[in-house]
């Protein structure tokens, strides 16, 4: 073989990699998770309100999603990470719970829902991670314009506000077509108006 023929050669190998390599970031895979939490599965074909719809563990958070204004600002975002209170979660509240669901202050149980969601798609091991890197706690900004605290003990991640309040991440990593859902079992609370 000439040294021309060798460089063609090379040439022609590096290009057919070159696109090899380019197609296996183009191609797009739209295969379903699909993940099982108690009796219930979550699909990530369906978004976060689908999802809930009929999980009798989420019936007061669906309510709570039926305000506008946290459906429109989760339209506004393109990916969004949630975290679902369960029914527990409410009833833990007592005499906050009637002042979130008061119709007259619909902003406020907006301001509760809007400070559990954030934007941008976050699995629990990028919480991790960033927990590690700040120190044992990591702040993520949410929809309500103020940021909510993840720690961990003893490998269990809890949700903290600026009171010292928590709440437990009990499940983490369900996919919904917008991003990622975890599991929470109380709230935390941002400053309510009144």
């Amino acid at each position: 073989m000439t040294k021309a023929t060798n460089y063609k050669v090379l040439f022609f190998t590096l290009l057919i990699s070159t696109i090899g390599f380019a197609q296996k970031y183009t191609k797009t895979d739209n295969s379903e998770v699909i993940r099982k939490w108690n009796e219930t599965t979550f699909y990530s074909s369906k978004s976060f309100v689908e999802n809930i719809a009929e999980v009798i563990d989420f019936s007061m958070l669906k309510k709570s999603f039926e305000l506008g204004s946290i459906v429109k600002a989760i339209e506004d975002e393109e990916m969004i990470t949630i975290f679902a209170m369960t029914n527990n979660g409410y009833e833990k509240l007592k005499g906050v719970k009637d002042s979130i669901f008061d119709i007259t202050v619909a902003a406020n149980r907006a301001a509760v829902i809007k400070y559990h969601i954030i934007p941008g798609r976050v699995d629990s091991y990028s919480i991790k991670k960033a927990v590690q890197r700040n120190g044992g706690i990591a702040y993520f900004s949410t929809l309500q314009g103020v940021n909510i605290g993840v720690r961990e003990e003893s490998g269990q991640l809890y949700l903290v506000d600026s009171l010292g309040n928590t709440s437990m991440i009990s499940a983490t990593d369900f996919y919904h077509k917008n991003g990622f859902f975890h599991i929470v079992e109380g709230f935390v609370l941002p400053a309510l108006k009144q």
